[in-house]
């Protein structure tokens, strides 16, 4: 009679299969840990990557932008009101930039 109950709790054991990976646990406690471990946080902090690389890929085109709008300022072929335009709008871009930067 005791093989019998053990026989019956053997097959009646469940298993919990992790709908990522295929990882199999045997309480649903070490699957809900191992998703959040492995998975989850995972995700979050690729997320967070990506954004991170976008806002890099930003600066450095406005950093482009800079050196361009200087090397427009010492072209012989403008006048002084437009080097004075170009030089403000420089000015304001790098400030914004340093705005940026700094709340990172």
């Amino acid at each position: 009679m005791e093989e019998n109950m053990e026989e019956k709790m053997q097959e009646v054991k469940k298993e919990y299969k992790c709908k990522y990976c295929g990882e199999v646990f045997e309480k649903p406690l070490l699957l809900a840990h191992h998703v959040r471990l492995s998975h989850k946080k995972l995700k979050k902090k690729e997320k967070k990557g990506i954004a991170v690389g976008k806002l890099a890929e930003n600066i450095r085109k406005n950093v482009e932008a800079v050196g361009i709008l200087k090397g427009l300022q010492v072209s012989p072929s403008l006048s002084e009101a437009e080097k004075e335009v170009l030089d403000d709008v420089a000015k304001r871009i790098e400030g914004l930039l340093t705005h940026i930067q700094k709340g990172k």
